[in-house]
C-alpha cells in the first residue's frame, strides 16, 4: 500500500502574493511611474532654471554692452571739454568730471588722471573729484605727488631742477586726500584696502621713501600734535614699510612747545625707540648699501629737524667697511658738493656727524683706510667753523691736528678734494648745472669754503 505525500502548505506571505498578484503588479507599476514621472519633472526643472540663468546672464551682459556703448557715447561728447588745459577752463572741466565720476561713466584711473591735470590749476576741484572716485589707483596718486626741493634736498633754490615746486599745492591736495581716505579705511576695519596698500611692499617703499614719507606727513603730524600714540603703533604695525615710513617722518615731527616734565619724559622715549628701531632697520639684513643710500638722502634733508635722530645711524655708517657704506659715501658727495643741503643743516652734519666721525676714524686702526680717505673727501667738502663758535673752532682744530698726523694718502684727499670742490663749484660741467644749487639763488645762501 502507497504512502501518500503531503501536501504544501504555502506561508501567509506566499498565500497574500498568490491570492492579490494583480493588486501587487498594479502597484508596483504605479510606484515605478510615480519614480519616473518625479525623475522627468525634476529634470524639467532643472533645464528650465539654466535657461533662466542663462537667459538673465544674456540680458545682463546685453545691458553692460547697451551701457558700455552710451558710456562710451558720452565720453566722447566731452573728452574736448577734458582735453583743454589751462586756469580759464577749470570750471568746466571740473563740472564735468565730477558729473562722470558720480555717475561711474569713466574709468577710475581715467578719472584720476584727468583729476591730476586739472590739479595743476585747481588744487581744491581735483580734491573734490579725487574723493568721488571709487576704486582708486593709489600707486597712481603717488606718482601724482611731486616733491619740492625743500621736502627733497631741505632748500629751496631757483634750478632747474626745481620745477615740481609750481605744483607744491597740487601735492599738499593729494596728501590731504591720502589722510581723509586713510582715516576711512582704518575706521572700516580694511586698511589694506586703502592708502596703506602703497607701503605693503618694502622694497618698493626703500625705493622712494622720502616720497612716501611727505605723502603720509599729514596724517602723521596729525597724530603726533594729538598725542594719539596708540593710532601711531596701529599705523607702524600694518607693515615694515609703514614703521619705516612713521620713522623717518616722526623724527621731524616736533612741535618745539614747552610741556610738563612727565609729558617730556614720554615724548622722548617715544622718539628714542623710533630712533633705536631706525638705526637697527639701516643696519638690517632687509637694507642693503643701495637701500642705506637713499634713506641717507632722506634724513639729510631735513637734518636739522631731526634733532639728532639721524646722528646715530649717520655716524655709525660711515664707520662701516667701503662696501658696506658705499652708496652712502656716494650720496653725502653729491650732497655735499653740490650744495644741495641746507646751510644751517650743513653746520649740523659737520659738527655732530663728519668731524667726529672722522677724528674716531683717524684713532682706530681698524677702520678700512679707504673709508678714512673717502671721510677726509667729505669734510673737506664742508666750510669751517665761523671763528666766532669757539667750541666747535677747537673741534676742527683739533680734527685739522689729527689729520696732520694721518698718512699721506688721507692728508692728500683732503686736500685736493677742498681744491677741486671750490673749482667745480664756480664752473661746473654743462650736464651737473641744472643740480648745481650752489651758484643758485636762495632764501639762505651756502657757505663758502674760503672763511
Amino acid at each position: 500500500m502507497s504512502e501518500e505525500k503531503p501536501t504544501h502548505q504555502p506561508t501567509k506571505f506566499g498565500h497574500f502574493i498568490q491570492t492579490y498578484s494583480s493588486f501587487l503588479s498594479s502597484f508596483v507599476i504605479g510606484v515605478a511611474g510615480l519614480i519616473a514621472t518625479s525623475v522627468w519633472q525634476y529634470r524639467q526643472s532643472q533645464t528650465a532654471e539654466r535657461q533662466a540663468i542663462s537667459e538673465q546672464a544674456i540680458a545682463k551682459t546685453k545691458a553692460d554692452n547697451d551701457w558700455r556703448i552710451t558710456r562710451a557715447d558720452i565720453l566722447s561728447k566731452n573728452l574736448n571739454v577734458l582735453s583743454t588745459q589751462g586756469p580759464n577752463t577749470a570750471d568746466q572741466r571740473f563740472g564735468v568730471l565730477l558729473s562722470l565720476t558720480r555717475g561711474a561713466i569713466i574709468d577710475p584711473e581715467l578719472a584720476v588722471s584727468y583729476a591730476l591735470e586739472l590739479g595743476r590749476d585747481n588744487p581744491s576741484y581735483m580734491r573734490s573729484v579725487l574723493e568721488s572716485t571709487a576704486n582708486k589707483n593709489y600707486e597712481q596718486l603717488s606718482q601724482g605727488f611731486k616733491m619740492t626741493c625743500l621736502q627733497r634736498f631741505g632748500v629751496e633754490k631757483a634750478a632747474e631742477i626745481c620745477k615740481d615746486d609750481a605744483l607744491a599745492d597740487r601735492s599738499d591736495a593729494i596728501a590731504d586726500v591720502i589722510q581723509d581716505e586713510l582715516n576711512a579705511s582704518l575706521a572700516s576695519g580694511n586698511p589694506s584696502a586703502g592708502p596703506l596698500s602703497l607701503l605693503r611692499d618694502e622694497r618698493g617703499v626703500q625705493e622712494i621713501a622720502g616720497r612716501l614719507s611727505w605723502l603720509f606727513e599729514p596724517y602723521l603730524q596729525d597724530l603726533y600734535e594729538r598725542r594719539q600714540w596708540k593710532e601711531i603703533e596701529r599705523f607702524e604695525g600694518t607693515s615694515t614699510g609703514a614703521r619705516l615710513v612713521a620713522a623717518l617722518m616722526l623724527a621731524t615731527a616736533r612741535t618745539g612747545e614747552l610741556m610738563a616734565p612727565t609729558e617730556a619724559a614720554a615724548l622722548e622715549a617715544f622718539h628714542a625707540a623710533r630712533r633705536k628701531w631706525l638705526t637697527g632697520y639701516v643696519f638690517g639684513a632687509t637694507c642693503d648699501p643701495e637701500c642705506r643710500g637713499k634713506l641717507v638722502d632722506v634724513m639729510l634733508s631735513s637734518f636739522g629737524e631731526s634733532h639728532g635722530d639721524y646722528d646715530e645711524p649717520l655716524r655709525k655708517l660711515l664707520r662701516q667697511t667701503r662696501a658696506e657704506a658705499g652708496g652712502t659715501i656716494s650720496h653725502l658727495h653729491a650732497r655735499l658738493l653740490w650744495c644741495q643741503i641746507d646751510g644751517n643743516d650743513l653746520v649740523e652734519l659737520r659738527d655732530r656727524v663728519l668731524v667726529p666721525a672722522l677724528v674716531e676714524s683717524l684713532g682706530d686702526v681698524h677702520v678700512d683706510p679707504t673709508m678714512v680717505e673717502d671721510l677726509a673727501g667729505l669734510v673737506a667738502l664742508v666750510p669751517e667753523p665761523d671763528a666766532t663758535d669757539p667750541k666747535e673752532q677747537a673741534a676742527w682744530k683739533g680734527m685739522l691736528a689729527a689729520l696732520g698726523h694721518a698718512t699721506e694718502k688721507v692728508q692728500r684727499a683732503y686736500g685736493s678734494r677742498r681744491a677741486s670742490a671750490t673749482r667745480e663749484r664756480t664752473n661746473p660741467p654743462p650736464m651737473i648745472k641744472k643740480v648745481n644749487f650752489c651758484n643758485a639763488a636762495s632764501p639762505t645762501p651756502f657757505p663758502k669754503l674760503e672763511q
